[in-house]
């Protein structure tokens, strides 16, 4: 199953993970990861999978400043909810959200990087 979100589901994940975050300082940012987790080259989708594509908008939703204070939690959270939505429901442990964090704030984190890093999130409670 090929999911695709939008901008209303992104924003949406903020306002339950955002800590009352106020609203967005910079909107483009969500339609960035939107477009990003969508892209295609010649045809072939850039990210392919689940986890590449959940990838492609924790990157981007994680490594660009749009929330005042919780772009790392909204950016997990996105992540985590878009593996939910496409039948790979993942249940990361603090440690994993803290990994998480850390490459997000490397500067050398990829989207590569991200999805691996996804992969190896248990998928059991």
């Amino acid at each position: 199953m090929e999911l695709h979100i939008d901008v209303p589901w992104i924003l949406q994940v903020a306002e339950l993970a955002g800590a009352a975050d106020p609203a967005p300082d910079d909107y483009g940012v969500p339609v960035a990861a939107v477009a990003c987790h969508r892209a295609e080259l010649l045809d072939t989708p850039v990210y392919d999978g689940p986890y590449a594509r959940a990838a492609a908008l924790v990157h981007v939703l994680g490594r660009c400043r749009w929330l005042e204070r919780s772009n790392l939690a909204v950016a997990a959270a996105t992540g985590v909810m878009y593996l939910e939505a496409s039948g790979h429901p993942v249940h990361p442990t603090r440690d994993h959200a803290l990994s998480l964090r850390d490459l997000l704030r490397d500067p050398t984190c990829t989207t590569a990087r991200i999805t691996a890093l996804l992969r190896g999130w248990p998928t059991e409670g």
